[in-house]
């Protein structure tokens, strides 16, 4: 019998080494080797011994050789290229809309700023293949060490960066290069509390590890709040709670949490806005109330939109005051010189791109992977919706940046978040697939 089971190993061992995807092995393994057992056990019903049953088996399986070659192009590592070309769409929109910004704009010194684009673009695609090819699940064994420091350089960051709008956000490194050390939070912290929350919220969601999960989220909101970045701190927590549902499954508690966070906010508002959010925020209710003053943007991108008809204004659009801020609303100036027709292009362009991480999901088997798709789609979504209702010039005016196309050293974590996205689904496992007789032989089902 041991001797049987060694030709069985053997075989599985050299058609494994064909195989690339390491994750799929085990699976591979326990699939053909108990169809082996199986004609193994019927030969040896028919009289044959072990020894002549194993190799029958063998026989029938083919060379492992070639069988392992079979395996490794149904299992191969798969890029979603559909995403990848959407991706492509979305950065040629965004170069070609800050070409057009800064070919009209008349202050100099935003002149300047497509080169500084253009290299914000080309990092974010080398961050991007870095994480496509990168072993996602190393994050989950660092997520304790990550977390502190992201902590840690939130609570150091009002000594160490400079005061943008009353916000301190950014971090100026060696070279020129700008950090912003509120953005990086907002999108890697979800994903080391899930990392290091998710099995223990998973296998035993008692209250000690609801309170440690609330712990664990509260740190980081009291440190944005205290750099006054409400915003970040906002989408950050509204993750968090989008989170704990998906983890818990206790969609009540999550409700009830949603109602408490957003009551805390709202009271935050009244009584601790030292910036006149309040007001900026209601403006939009009637926008004639100050027509001039907080609602002076949102009147603009309105009769923009208004005055740009199917096809817009042309390239050479004639550049007011509020138009040398177009770089921060990438989809006005879109509407404004190609036209309502480009929008609704650039609409369900979105959708399509939006649906497409969506569909991803489904076809992650690994918990930890299926954790990244949640926080990294979810975070891109509302985003990109609160960026198109930006558009309409009805509401509120946030430093939401539009994912992909708006201004910003943002574009580096948007690309970064898609390679790793992308790099969870080319390591996807695939759902173990029947074995069929075909002839004399036994194969995977395709």
């Amino acid at each position: 019998m041991t001797d049987r089971h060694e030709k069985i190993k053997h075989y599985l061992d050299q058609m494994c080494i064909q195989v690339k995807a390491r994750e799929v092995h085990t699976d591979l393994r326990d699939e053909l080797g108990n169809h082996m057992e199986e004609m193994m056990l019927d030969k040896e019903q028919e009289g044959l011994s072990p020894e002549e049953a194993a190799a029958y088996a063998i026989e029938q399986m083919g060379d492992p050789a070639v069988v392992g070659k079979s395996m490794h192009r149904l299992h191969r590592y798969r890029m979603h290229w559909g995403l990848l070309v959407g991706l492509i769409g979305l950065a040629t929109v965004s170069l070609l809309l800050m070409w057009i910004f800064t070919t009209n704009v008349t202050v100099k010194i935003y002149q300047e700023l497509y080169s500084n684009h253009v290299i914000y673009t080309v990092m974010g695609f080398i961050f991007m293949l870095f994480l496509i090819y990168f072993d996602y699940r190393k994050f989950k064994e660092a997520a304790w060490w990550i977390y502190i420091l992201l902590n840690a350089m939130l609570w150091i960051n009002p000594v160490l960066s400079s005061t943008y709008n009353g916000i301190n956000r950014f971090w100026v490194l060696p070279f020129g290069f700008v950090l912003d050390v509120t953005t990086v939070s907002m999108w890697v912290l979800p994903l080391t509390i899930g990392a290091i929350m998710m099995d223990k919220l998973r296998s035993n969601c008692n209250l000690q590890s609801i309170l440690a999960y609330i712990a664990m989220v509260t740190l980081p909101v009291v440190l944005l709040f205290q750099i006054s970045d409400w915003v970040r701190m906002f989408l950050f927590g509204t993750m968090s709670i989008i989170l704990f549902g998906w983890l818990t499954r206790k969609w009540l508690y999550t409700a009830m949490g949603a109602v408490i966070t957003g009551s805390i906010f709202v009271l935050l508002l009244f009584f601790m806005d030292q910036y006149g959010r309040l007001e900026r925020l209601s403006v939009v209710l009637n926008l004639q109330d100050d027509p001039y003053g907080d609602g002076y943007t949102n009147n603009s991108i309105i009769e923009v939109i208004r005055s740009a008809g199917w096809w817009g204004n042309g390239i050479n659009t004639t550049f007011d005051m509020f138009k040398t801020g177009y770089k921060d609303y990438p989809g006005v100036l879109l509407i404004d010189v190609f036209g309502w027709s480009a929008g609704i292009l650039l609409l369900v362009g979105i959708i399509w791109f939006v649906a497409s991480m969506v569909k991803i999901l489904p076809r992650i088997r690994d918990d930890f992977g299926r954790m990244i798709m949640v926080s990294i789609t979810a975070m891109f979504a509302m985003q990109i919706l609160y960026s198109l209702a930006l558009t309409t010039g009805k509401a509120p005016i946030l430093s939401i940046s539009f994912p992909f196309i708006g201004y910003g050293n943002h574009l580096i974590f948007d690309y970064a978040m898609l390679g790793l996205l992308l790099g969870v689904y080319r390591r996807r496992i695939p759902y173990p697939r029947k074995m069929k007789k075909c002839g004399r032989r036994w194969m995977l089902a395709q």
